[in-house]
This record gives C-alpha cells, structure tokens and sequence, in this order.
C-alpha cells in the first residue's frame, strides 16, 4: 500500500483501499459501460443540484428576499399568460421553500442514487414548470441562439429513468441487494431496480 493511504475493513472482512475502489470501478466499468455512464450521469447531476442549494442558500445571492420579484418578472414570459407566475409570486414564502427544498432533495437522491426514479419524475416535472414559466424568454425569436437547459435537463432525466441510474454506487441498489423491500412495486417506482 502505497504512503498515505488508509486501509479499512469491509463488511466481508476483506482489506479495502483507495486502489481497491480503482480497481473495482475498473472492474464495474468493464462489465456494464453504459450502466456506469449513466450512474456517473446521476452523479454528475446530483453535483450540478448540490451546487444550486449553495446558490440558493448563500445569504448574498438574495434567493428568498428576492424571489417574489423575480417570480413577477417571470410573468410576461410565462406560456398562457402570467396567471402561475402571479400565483405562485403571491405565495413566494411557501414556493420560496418548496423550491429550496426540491433543490436540496435532488441535490441529495443524485448523488447518493437514493429514490433516483422519483427525482427523475420530480425533476421532470420542475423541469416542464421551468420551462412553461421561461417559455417565452427561453424561445425568442428573432435573437434567440440556444432552448435553454431545461430541455437539456429533461433528456438526462429521461435517461437516467431508463437506463437504469442508481445500480452502483447507490442506496436504492444496496437496498435492494439486502432485501429491505417492502411494497415491491411501488419501491420499483421510487427506487431504481436492482
């Protein structure tokens, strides 16, 4: 074992270290590309929600002072008129937090691959809502040169749905390989499967 490096005892008793996780994450990548490329997908995502919970919780980004104005501003642009935006500014405290909370969940169940088809269905959905919101803003013409992300985030949520995401490295995997499932099916929805 090289200088530095820590060693540790897994559950099986056999000798774990850095170069062991290498070597196994060889192995893994070996046997399932695709399904590694997806799971490293989920993380990747998880990673990019994580760092916008920091956005929305770093007090001189202003999320929650400002959000009702910038849910006003999103009225004009908003697909069928400004009703959601007005409704959900005249809420801003409530939709402030259910926003910094669904930021927070999707932060978490990527990176840890915990209930990942549920984020996938709840980013989804935020995804849709983004983008009805931003529609008119997102999709200008003339002058506009890109769709924005939320297309691009509902593609990945589409892969990760079915592809699979959450088979390595991933609580909804070990709790599958345990048999801690109890109501299969609706835990086949909320969890990824084995």
């Amino acid at each position: 074992m090289e200088h530095g490096q820590a060693e540790t005892t897994s559950e099986e008793g056999k000798s774990t270290s850095p170069q062991n996780g290498r070597r196994r994450l060889s192995a893994l990548w070996r046997s399932d590309p695709e399904g590694v490329s997806v799971d490293l997908l989920r993380v990747g995502v998880g990673a990019v929600w994580f760092l916008n919970l920091l956005f929305v919780l770093i007090p001189s980004n202003q999320f929650f002072p400002t959000f009702e104005a910038v849910t006003l501003s999103f009225g004009p642009t908003t697909l069928g008129g400004p009703g959601i935006a007005n409704f959900v500014a005249a809420n801003a405290v409530v939709f402030a937090w259910v926003v910094a909370g669904l930021t927070g969940y999707l932060g978490v169940a990527f990176l840890l691959g915990m209930t990942t088809r549920l984020a996938c269905i709840l980013g989804g959905v935020a995804s849709i809502l983004f983008l009805i919101t931003q529609f008119s803003s997102t999709f200008t013409t003339p002058g506009g040169t890109d769709v924005g992300a939320h297309p691009l985030y509902l593609l990945i949520y589409l892969i990760l749905f079915l592809g699979g995401a959450g088979r390595y490295c991933a609580v909804d995997h070990w709790i599958w390989i345990h048999g801690n499932v109890r109501f299969p099916r609706l835990m086949r929805i909320l969890f990824a499967p084995r």
